[in-house]
């Protein structure tokens, strides 16, 4: 019996398995894979449309991207660009071509920076002879124009002390020799000669021509640097971004800064005006190089342009023909760039990036510290590109157009709550939701610098509007032999006929020129910019005289005489209460300061953080520099 039991469970321990339950297994995971694949993993080939590239073309050669260097160049570049109605084309032909490029370095290591790769030279240079037009064969004719900090540090880095004891009121910038005695030049005082600074005469003599060749440029129709790139790969930050056309610029708009303060120190006023304008023309083709951050180089090159005075020599005041032709000048300036049109661009510049980071090409430009590199490569198989560029026009479009929302926030609630990557899993379990989380993640990184950028062009307006009025009393005391008694606002008008408003204004209403762009639901008569009424009824005359500034509250246009009485003033700036209001004095809606003009003509954003004692010189004309 037990034999015959021990063949039975050999035989049924020996028969061949039945295979059904691992069929059904494997057709049950089969079953899963297919939404798991098609819900989390499944991505789908790029879409071109308007609410995904926001561009039609043109295509990479193997079809599978946009091509947005060429679109940008497509959209940006004038149809003066091979022509000498391009401003840069005459300076490549005399100059060559003055753009340093490098190549961006991004360390694995947080908080190690990394020094940028200088790029041969050579194949950048033939990209932009060819593109303007110009024989790469054609010798230069002219020197390159430096700045003076640059003559400087290359003729007198060792031979230059330090200023000790310090000239009063010029601070030691605390970086050597050359440093100090470039702040000295055209900062703390805003005119100088060669008896002040002998070394800089050769400075002068080396530069001259290259800076008249500069003015006739920056007078062309159209000023536009090319771009250039290694290949039709090459991401966007390594071919549009290196940043050489910005410093170039910057070294330009300080060139003519010294010049303009040399020909004042002389008193070469017709002179130092062309310099003035020049600038300013410089800033407007700055801005319209087609990055955010040229227009911002724009905006701060500008800005230099109303802290020079042309009054800033007592020796040698201007006439009032002289602050005629200024005004005139400026009026003629061509339009500024508006933020929309900048931010084109900047849309563009987004998009490519996104583009980039998806296809993990040259992960080295893009880090940022956000997540490992390695998961970058891993971005073509988790996310879905049609769905992250969607949402980065949605943000886009929301910063442009008026009423758009955001998730049903506005711009600026927005901004005040990005978007933050969640740390539930849950959430991303979709191509979809990982999609909109990254695109999310990036716009938290961007979106705060967007709207600082807005306030960088609020502030520019306000600094011109100040100038302007400035202008108008300095043309009303040539006139009148002394500045305006009684409402000052109402004195000027006759002096601000015929200026043209700010594009976001009411052209041809001089009333408009009162009011600040930051400040927030002013009427048509309300005004934040006030004159200083002094406790001795008399202004000093002295150039670096506070003449007027911004305040809270506002006034009222035709209520009273517009003035606040020094002993606020010298109160200080933008001071508030506990619960976070301004007190009335001296304050404005920019964020860190106010604006300011001076008798000079000068206008400048002073710091809050004013020395009490130095906000008193200024008051009293006693101070020796501008802030």
């Amino acid at each position: 019996m037990s034999q015959a039991q021990n063949v039975l469970e050999s035989a049924v321990k020996n028969q061949p398995k039945k295979r059904g339950c691992f069929r059904g297994c494997l057709i049950a995971v089969l079953v899963l894979a297919v939404p798991v694949w098609w819900f989390c993993l499944h991505t789908t080939p790029l879409r071109v449309s308007k609410e995904t590239t926001y561009v039609l073309g043109p295509m990479t050669s193997d079809g599978k991207r946009i091509d947005y260097f060429l679109a940008m160049e497509e959209r940006y570049y004038p149809p003066e660009m091979k022509t000498d109605e391009n401003g840069y084309r005459l300076i490549v032909r005399a100059i060559g071509d003055m753009v340093k490029r490098t190549k961006h370095q991004v360390s694995r290591n947080p908080g190690e920076h990394l020094p940028a790769l200088e790029l041969d030279p050579e194949p950048y240079r033939l990209q932009v002879y060819e593109k303007l037009g110009l024989d790469p064969n054609e010798k230069p004719t002219l020197k390159k124009i430096e700045s003076v900090y640059t003559f400087l540090a290359q003729q007198y880095d060792e031979v230059l002390p330090p200023i000790d004891p310090p000239v009063e009121g010029a601070p030691s910038m605390g970086m050597g020799g050359a440093a100090d005695w470039s702040h000295k030049y055209g900062q703390w005082k805003g005119h100088w000669t060669f008896d002040d600074f002998p070394m800089l005469e050769d400075w002068l003599e080396e530069n001259t021509a290259g800076l008249d060749l500069l003015g006739e440029a920056m007078r062309k129709p159209a000023f536009r640097v090319p771009s250039t790139r290694e290949n039709e790969n090459t991401p966007i930050f390594e071919a549009w971004l290196h940043l050489g056309e910005v410093q170039m610029m910057r070294e330009w708009s300080r060139a003519l800064q010294a010049r303009a303060n040399y020909r004042l120190g002389i008193g070469d006023i017709d002179g130092a005006i062309y310099d003035i304008v020049t600038i300013h023309r410089l800033g407007r083709h700055a801005g319209k190089q087609g990055m955010l951050i040229s227009a911002l180089v724009g905006i701060a090159i500008e800005g230099m342009g109303y802290s020079i005075g042309i009054g800033s020599n007592p020796e040698f005041p201007p006439t009032k023909e002289q602050l005629e032709q200024l005004v005139a000048e400026l009026d003629a300036l061509p339009p500024r760039y508006t933020f929309n049109e900048t931010f084109e661009s900047e849309r563009l510049f987004g998009l490519a990036a996104y583009q980039d980071m998806y296809w993990g090409d040259h992960l080295d430009s893009y880090n940022f510290g956000i997540a490992p590199k390695r998961l970058f490569s891993l971005m073509s198989w988790t996310l879905d590109i049609n769905i992250v560029l969607t949402r980065a026009n949605e943000m886009y479009d929301a910063m442009t157009i008026p009423g758009a929302t955001i998730d049903g926030k506005t711009l600026d609630e927005f901004v005040a709550s990005p978007p933050k990557p969640s740390w539930n899993p849950v959430t991303y379990l979709s191509a979809h939701s990982r999609s909109t989380q990254f695109a999310n993640s990036q716009a938290s990184l961007f979106m705060p610098a967007i709207q600082a950028s807005r306030a960088a062009w609020r502030r520019l307006e306000c600094i011109e509007s100040m100038q302007r009025l400035t202008l108008a009393l300095l043309l009303y005391e040539k006139e009148h032999g002394k500045l305006p008694e009684g409402d000052w606002r109402e004195a000027i008008r006759p002096y601000l006929a015929g200026i043209p408003a700010h594009e976001n204004r009411n052209a041809g209403v001089p009333a408009k020129w009162f009011q600040c762009p930051s400040c927030p639901g002013l009427a048509e008569n309300e005004t934040t910019y006030a004159m200083i009424r002094r406790e001795s009824g008399e202004t000093p005359t002295t150039p670096n005289t506070l003449l007027l500034v911004e305040v809270h509250p506002p006034m009222k246009i035709g209520e009273g005489d517009g003035t606040v009485s020094e002993a606020v003033a010298k109160m200080g700036i933008n001071r508030k209460h506990a619960n976070n209001a301004f007190v009335d004095g001296l304050s404005s809606y920019h964020s860190g300061g106010a604006s300011m003009g001076f008798r000079s003509g000068a206008v400048r954003f002073t710091g809050e953080k004013i020395e009490p004692d130095e906000l008193q010189k200024l008051l009293d004309g006693t101070a020796k520099k501008l802030p």
